[in-house]
């Protein structure tokens, strides 16, 4: 795969769809038992027009209720979701998405569509290493170039 052919991947060609999500009012077992049953580690959460609102990753149960010795099917995503998280549009370079994933440490981005703004896919950092040995090559030798 040559360097050129990576810059012209986008977003919305890797990307998962339809999406994992939840609204901000469920409570965090009900979103951790979609999660294993979709087998996906992360939920978007959304407003009922599917407005990216947040995300809630394994992680952040893990660490904000479970490690808290909170109760699960008391506690709301939306006091433990990540609120106003990174995303990508569906036209944006998949080079871009690895980029802001590895400089923020992002595994799980929503995709949006760049005219409704709504959410319409998820891309994570195993997406994009599935594409091929050679894109991660790419990609490193472009951080590299930059730095």
């Amino acid at each position: 795969m040559t360097e050129e052919y990576v810059d012209e991947v986008t977003c919305g060609e890797v990307m998962r769809s339809p999406v994992v999500t939840a609204s901000e009012d469920e409570t965090v077992d009900v979103v951790a038992r979609k999660m294993r049953d979709e087998g996906v580690g992360s939920v978007i959460i959304v407003d009922e027009n599917m407005i990216l609102l947040g995300v809630v990753t394994k992680t952040d149960i893990v660490y904000k209720v479970v490690a808290e010795g909170k109760n699960p099917s008391s506690v709301l995503v939306r006091s433990i979701m990540v609120r106003d998280p990174y995303y990508v549009y569906k036209d944006t370079p998949l080079r871009e998405a690895a980029e802001l994933m590895g400089i923020y440490g992002i595994g799980h981005l929503p995709v949006l569509d760049r005219e409704t703004n709504k959410v319409v896919g998820v891309i994570s950092k195993t997406d994009i290493i599935r594409l091929a040995p050679d894109y991660i090559m790419a990609a490193y030798a472009y951080l590299k170039k930059e730095s």
